[in-house]
């Protein structure tokens, strides 16, 4: 009985610790306060899945100090419909310029971030976001950092190429 109690006690206070401070967030301030500034917010229920999940933030997409560019996700809900998007965050003129959109509307879940360096990957089995029935050369090589993002089993490779975001799909 008294393990009960006690057990009882411990689930009032942290219920009121999450009254009190909020929920855990899954981006850290300056993330969440660029997706605000874009109209969205932190995606809800990112970690209410089973097994590992990479956060959904990585620092170092573009090349200059890794705390000058992060790739993030988050989502806008208009109405009962769930928009989720891929930001790219460059501090101020200290990273290259993208020549790529800082935003891409993405149609799956979002999944764990993390950046791929891989210059020998090409981009065979790519396809344009913006239209899956064109590809981009299938020998070029990636000449600069992607974005991965990871869960289950599932790759999406994010990658700017000439302007345009390209991705490739893995199961």
């Amino acid at each position: 009985m008294r393990a009960i109690a006690l057990s009882a006690g411990v689930m009032i206070m942290f219920s009121f610790l999450n009254i009190a401070y909020g929920q855990p967030r899954s981006l850290p301030k300056e993330l969440l306060e660029i997706a605000k500034k874009n109209g969205c917010e932190e995606v809800t229920g990112f970690y209410n899945r089973p097994g590992m999940i990479k956060p959904p933030y990585a620092y170092g997409y573009l090349p200059c100090d890794e705390e000058n560019s992060a790739v993030f996700w988050c989502e806008k809900k208009e109405k009962a419909k769930r928009r989720f998007y891929l930001m790219i965050m460059r501090k101020g003129n200290k990273c290259e310029e993208l020549k790529c959109p800082d935003k891409i509307e993405w149609h799956n879940f979002p999944k764990g971030l993390s950046i791929y360096k891989s210059p020998n990957t090409t981009l065979d089995n790519f396809y344009y976001v913006n239209d899956s029935k064109r590809q981009p050369p299938k020998t070029e090589k990636l000449q600069h950092n992607a974005i991965l993002g990871e869960y289950d089993g599932v790759e999406e490779l994010f990658y700017c190429y000439e302007g345009e975001w390209v991705v490739r799909i893995r199961h």
